[in-house]
């Protein structure tokens, strides 16, 4: 009996301990979103129209390194059509490129972080579309966390053979604010003459735009 009463009363304590706990959460929870209300600030969304089948998924600028996603506003993302902002960045050997290094055939752009976790998962994909199109069309990843020891190692231990570009600053990445990042990952197709083909979630550019890219002179 004392044993029965003793495990009913440690049931009642993790239940009331819960309880407290769900109810701090939604309080702060409500505290947050009428602070953001307030600033007028917004949060990137990216739908399952965008991203394929799944449930939607949030990227907020601001966010860090360890995971926490704090809100700020979202830049407008570079459309299709605009030419694409120079840049100069090192590879992980120092050696500095810029757009123009790219120029007389297609170019693929990833930005992407290795604390972001949907960018570990289509890492691969922009793996094959190098492998795929070799010489066709140029992939070059620029990272927003700077060259690191983890990064590459990370890249290393994936495989990852396309090159690879490192600006720093993660949301502050000055290319990647020139290019309207206010997501990851995100991707821009570029044509030969430096203009915006596609920019969005790597899942929606279709093999169909990149052979298209390809075969536009």
């Amino acid at each position: 009996m004392r044993r029965s009463l003793w495990a009913g009363f440690l049931l009642l304590c993790a239940t009331y301990a819960s309880a407290q706990s769900l109810g701090d959460i939604a309080r702060k929870e409500k505290k947050r979103r009428e602070k953001n209300q307030q600033s007028g600030t917004v949060a990137r969304v990216i739908t399952e129209a965008e991203v394929g089948p799944g449930p939607p998924v949030v990227f907020r600028p601001g966010s860090e390194p360890n995971g926490d996603a704090d809100v700020g506003p979202a830049a407008p993302v570079l459309p299709p059509g605009e030419a694409a902002p120079d840049f100069s960045l090192p590879d992980r050997s120092g050696r500095s490129y810029s757009l123009a290094n790219f120029r007389g055939r297609p170019l693929l752009i990833d930005f992407w972080a290795t604390w972001c976790g949907p960018c570990r998962k289509t890492m691969p994909e922009i793996q094959r579309l190098h492998q795929r199109y070799g010489r066709q069309l140029q992939v070059v990843g620029i990272n927003i966390e700077g060259n690191s020891p983890d990064v590459l190692g990370y890249l290393d231990e994936g495989g990852y053979t396309f090159p690879v570009l490192f600006d720093s600053g993660n949301w502050d990445s000055v290319v990647a604010l020139s290019y309207g990042v206010s997501s990851i990952p995100r991707t821009f197709l570029i044509d030969r003459n430096s203009r915006v083909l596609f920019a969005g979630h790597p899942n929606g550019l279709t093999e169909e735009k990149i052979q298209a890219a390809i075969a536009a002179r």
